[in-house]
């Protein structure tokens, strides 16, 4: 079965509503009917979004629907749940039934940025594109897991006395982000440390570097001891995404003055997650 087309995705007052068609199998029995679906990414629950079905449009196989997903009642009768959630189209015939993602085929004039809202209780709810293209809302604008992505090198600075970590981003036609942040987080202690990434948009996509003090800097302290895995945390525009590191080919060595003795520095090499290790771990 072809994916839907989306012609329409915005906000009206306190609703999302999606508007759209999909080709019909002239193969599978009966009059199909149409349901938009919002399916907890990590979890099991499913809410069902009121959709009309439209008249055909100019082919007659074009089977329209119109949703409004109403966020503060869409949830049994309560707003939605904190999280992230997918919307699949449901289209049912006789004896059979097929979910389809919503989003990877849309109108050029759709605007991909994420869009927001707020519920009575403050909290941000935002429809945006996933980094695959899909029709996602966020409810709660936390931190979510959003897979891995591989750093293209970890090099020793010697005249900043920093660990220079860069890479790439392949973000299609999807929303940009607008910042970036590297987090280190100790394996032991669970302890955080965090520099800003830059971002810059190249012809091979969105780079990213991050510059890691391992002496006394006139801002930061330097990386403490201990073994440091690394995140890269996207900020979009009321959303934040974090993607495991995963670590290059050619790991960094190098040994740093810290309270007149030598500490090693050194990083994972591929194909292990990055993991950036101060002194002995």
């Amino acid at each position: 079965m072809r994916e839907p087309f989306l012609a329409e995705v915005a906000w009206a007052e306190s609703a999302v509503r999606v508007i759209g068609w999909i080709k019909r199998d002239p193969a599978l029995p009966g009059e199909p009917s149409l349901e938009v679906l919002l399916r907890e990414r990590d979890g099991d629950r499913e809410f069902a979004a009121p959709t009309k079905q439209l008249e055909p449009g100019d082919d007659p196989l074009d089977l329209w629907f119109d949703a409004h997903i109403k966020v503060n009642s869409v949830a049994d009768g309560g707003p939605l749940p904190r999280g992230l959630w997918d919307l699949d189209l449901a289209v049912r015939y006789e004896g059979e039934s097929v979910l389809v993602p919503l989003g990877r085929d849309r109108s050029t004039s759709i605007d991909v940025s994420p869009q927001r809202h707020f519920l009575r209780d403050s909290t941000t709810v935002t429809v945006y594109f996933s980094v695959h293209g899909t029709l996602a809302i966020d409810v709660g604008g936390e931190p979510h897991t959003a897979g891995s992505t591989g750093a293209d090198a970890v090099v020793w600075k010697e005249s900043d006395e920093e660990l220079e970590i860069t890479g790439h981003l392949d973000f299609h036609d999807s929303a940009m982000p607008v910042s970036a942040t590297l987090t280190l987080r100790e394996q032991a202690t669970g302890r955080v440390y965090e520099v800003i990434a830059m971002l810059e948009s190249k012809q091979t996509g969105l780079a990213y570097k991050a510059d890691i003090p391992m002496t006394r800097a006139l801002i930061d302290d330097p990386l403490p001891r201990g073994a440091w895995d690394a995140f890269l945390i996207l900020g979009f525009s009321g959303l934040h995404r974090e993607l495991r590191l995963m670590a290059p080919d050619r790991p960094a060595e190098t040994q740093v003055w810290r309270r007149l003795r030598h500490v090693k520095v050194s990083s994972s090499k591929a194909p292990a997650p990055l993991t950036i290790t101060v002194g002995h771990s």
